[in-house]
């Protein structure tokens, strides 16, 4: 219930809808990971480096199951969040980066297949 009111209120502070961001500290960005999976993703600034959260929503919106991830990227540290996809396709990707000053975000392009 926390987790859920907190998602709530950074989509009230402010959200950003776009397959590449780069977004400020506090400040929720709503996108799709892959074409299935909404996230909402924010960070906080502190001096150890960016604690960046990321919560994704799986299936139907009363009994679906929530997923976060969290982690401490440095100056110039990357982190990708996938969630896997049918046997023969690639998961879908971002990848988080900590640019100095703000949050890069990134969808790749899942145009190759897993092996």
């Amino acid at each position: 219930m926390k987790t859920l009111l907190a998602v709530a209120v950074l989509v009230v502070i402010g959200v950003v809808t776009t397959q590449a961001a780069d977004i400020a500290p506090v400040t929720a960005h709503w996108t799709k990971l892959g074409e299935q999976f909404p996230v909402l993703v924010y960070y906080i600034d502190e001096p150890d480096g960016f604690h960046v959260a990321v919560t994704t929503q799986q299936g139907a919106r009363k009994k679906a199951a929530v997923a976060r991830f969290e982690t401490v990227l440095a100056t110039g540290q990357s982190a990708a969040v996938s969630i896997p996809r049918a046997a023969g396709e690639a998961p879908a990707k971002m990848v988080l980066t900590n640019a100095g000053g703000h949050l890069h975000i990134a969808e790749p392009t899942a145009a190759i297949s897993a092996q």
